[in-house]
């Protein structure tokens, strides 16, 4: 495998969590019409990335753990149930069932953010483990 560098894709993370936090403070001032194109938008990337996820899985499948696929598989039927409740919900005009919505909603995003700040978490881990293995192998191989 041809070296990689690790801490140019690391980057990439907080590149991609600074563009996130200026789209949320920027939703937070729009209307609620606006709010419900921001969040189609939002949903359809999360997509497209949860794909490009799979694809990347399923290309590397032989080098990815059993363990890293069964958590990518919980957390794809997760985001499928959340995202079903959310969306069979969104149809009913009551204001305490609204209410209850943004709830679930709310708490879905913040499970989704621990999710991601643990992640960040296994990356760095995985990406130290990685370099020190190179390293490793650098030294016995000269």
């Amino acid at each position: 495998m041809a070296r990689t560098d690790l801490s140019a894709q690391f980057d990439k993370i907080s590149d991609r969590a600074k563009t996130a936090t200026q789209h949320l403070r920027a939703a937070g001032q729009g209307t609620r019409d606006q709010l419900a194109v921001d969040a189609a938008k939002a949903r359809d990337k999360a997509t497209a990335a949860a794909d490009q996820l799979k694809d990347n899985a399923d290309d590397a499948r032989n080098r990815v753990s059993s363990h890293w696929q069964e958590v990518r598989g919980k957390w794809q039927a997760h985001v499928a149930e959340v995202r079903n409740r959310v969306e069979d919900k969104a149809d009913q005009l009551d204001a305490r069932a609204a209410a209850t919505d943004a709830d679930i909603a709310e708490s879905y995003a913040l499970d989704a953010i621990d999710f991601a700040q643990a992640a960040v978490e296994e990356a760095e881990s995985a990406s130290l483990d990685a370099m020190y293995a190179r390293a490793e192998a650098d030294a016995l191989h000269a």
